[in-house]
This record gives C-alpha cells, structure tokens and sequence, in this order.
C-alpha cells in the first residue's frame, strides 16, 4: 500500500557572498516571512576561495518574485537556480497526549503535541514536537532538575507508542 502523497514544489538556489553571519540569521527570518515554506543554508568556499552560502529557498511561484527582489536588494544575488519538483510526503497527523512528570513526590501535567507520522493506526515514526520539549525544560530547571534536550526527547519518545491518552514520566 502506497502511504505517500505528491504535491507540486519550488527550490530556489542562490550563491550569497561577502554577507555577515547576522544578515544571514536576518535574511532567513525574512525569506520565512515572505513566503517561503522552508530556508536551509549550506556553508561554501567561492571560486575565488571565499566563504559563502548556498542559499536553498522552497517556495511556490507565488512568492518567487518578493523572495527574488528581497535577495538581489538584501543579499546583491544578482540570479539563482530555480528548480520545479515535486515534493514526495507521508501522511502527519498531530495529536495531543497528557504528559505526566512524577518528579520529588509530586505531579504535574503538561498538555504535549505529538507528531504522526503515517498511519495514526500503524505509524511510520512518532516524535514530539520541539517546543514541548523546551517549554518542559525550562520547567524542571525551576525545580532544579536538569535534562538535555536530547535526554527529554528520549524519555518521552520512548513511551509515545503505548496506548492512551498519558504518557507518565519518573524524573
């Protein structure tokens, strides 16, 4: 059974040099706001043996023409590779779980965002969403109880299988 969907994409790649850490951090905001849907950057050495960027924009032909303004005006991109394709996804659902964090004799619950990734009844992959887990963080440091991100993610990912709607965590 095929799980898989199909829809029409746009990738932009543009060659930025001579541009500062800073700008770079505000052009991707930017590009964002303009209407990308994603903006990744790739370190590079020029030609001339200069450090840059390859600037990888998936946009639609909607927003193509305020993205393209806003690199040459910004950026001094005076051109780009446009490529169509298509962009190949699964299914994702999000959901919500309870998550209950037993930690010194007490307990609390947070309301936790889960990602689906597939079939909800038979997932491909499960994951918690980013933000729930710094949110989650910065309250247990209030209680002095330090976790890496990572170990977070671990603790609660391992638990997003079982059934029902409360994940029970012992920190």
């Amino acid at each position: 059974m095929k799980t898989d969907m199909e829809k029409k994409a746009r990738l932009l790649f543009a060659q930025a040099d001579h541009v500062s850490g800073e700008v770079t951090g505000f052009a991707i905001g930017k590009i964002m706001d303009l209407g990308a849907r994603n903006v990744q950057l790739i370190s590079s050495i020029t030609k001339k043996n200069r450090p840059g960027n390859i600037i990888i924009i998936d946009t639609d032909d909607e927003h193509e023409g305020v993205i393209s303004e806003f690199l040459a005006r910004e950026l001094k991109v005076s051109g780009y590779h446009r490529i169509d394709t298509s962009h190949i996804f699964q299914q994702v659902t999000l959901a919500q779980k309870n998550l209950v964090i037993r930690m010194n004799g007490k307990r609390r619950t947070f309301r936790c965002e889960i990602k689906i990734i597939g079939d909800p009844s038979n997932p491909l992959s499960i994951d918690v969403e980013h933000d729930v887990l710094v949110k989650l963080q910065k309250v247990l440091r209030t209680q002095k109880k330090e976790l890496s991100l990572c170990e977070l993610r671990t603790a609660i990912e391992s638990k997003l299988r079982a059934f029902g709607k409360e994940i029970t965590l012992e920190v």
